[in-house]
């Protein structure tokens, strides 16, 4: 084993070892770590098949082998780009179907402070139509 492969080693059991502990201690949650964790896994395995990058090299046709190492990266950043991209859509519908539910919850509210005896029409209306809202399970 030569120095490199056990530099790359190291760094990758590190790498992989920090992802699995930061998951343990439930800094990071599990669906975004399977990518990092997977690429750990990965470069481990690289680092100890001393011929490895070159047969992924001649196998995606790159006729320099270290390149075959940038294009296994960019690879592995836009599919953290997509997945991230696909994440924030989620959250960002989310949280318009949230914030909607708090201004009717607040003008609810106003509406009971400004009359507490009498229920206005229009409230029950919105309970109804918050209640039958298709976003329901957020």
């Amino acid at each position: 084993m030569t120095r490199v492969q056990i530099v790359v080693l190291i760094m990758s059991i590190l790498v992989t070892g920090f992802i699995i502990e930061q998951v343990r201690q439930r800094r990071l949650a599990v669906e975004y770590s399977l990518i990092w964790i997977v690429a750990g896994f990965g470069m481990i395995f690289l680092s100890l098949w001393r011929n490895g990058i070159e047969y992924l090299a001649n196998l995606m046709g790159i006729y320099y082998a270290p390149s075959a190492i940038f294009v296994i990266f960019g690879v592995l950043v836009f599919i953290l780009c997509v997945h991230f991209s696909l994440e924030i859509s989620r959250l960002s519908s989310t949280n318009r179907v949230l914030v909607q539910r708090i201004a009717l919850l607040e003008d609810d509210l106003r509406n009971l402070q400004q009359s507490p005896q009498t229920k206005s029409p229009q409230t029950g209306k919105r309970k109804q139509a918050a209640e039958t809202s298709p976003h329901k399970d957020v």
